[in-house]
């Protein structure tokens, strides 16, 4: 196993007797890394705020840049939540829209 692999992580595991040792090393290594590119994707996700000057189609371009790579390291949001976290991004311009949809939201919930 330690042929197969570059030379810092030959040195990185040549003290460890077993290849389950060896796996479960190099597991936690990139278990590791997955969670802080997820963190760092919801983290860009959450300060994203979309500027005067930006179109939607770009803001919202931008936003499933950042949910896709969440999701690709793990990260399991509900739709809802993505759709919560979408409007908060947007700029005041989008009030009235954030109301309709949320009065529709409550009408299908009354209904």
């Amino acid at each position: 196993m330690l042929a197969n692999m570059s030379n810092v992580l030959q040195k990185k595991h040549k003290n460890f007797c077993t290849t389950k040792e060896i796996m479960r090393n190099l597991e936690d290594l990139l278990g590791g890394r997955v969670r802080l590119a997820r963190q760092s994707a919801i983290k860009n996700f959450l300060n994203s705020q979309q500027k005067t000057d930006t179109l939607m189609k770009e803001h919202m371009l931008k936003l499933m840049g950042f949910f896709t790579e969440a999701e690709d390291n793990g990260a399991e949001l509900a739709v809802n939540t993505q759709i919560e976290m979408v409007f908060k991004s947007l700029t005041n311009e989008f009030t009235g829209f954030r109301v309709v949809y949320s009065l529709g939201k409550k009408a299908l919930i009354l209904t």
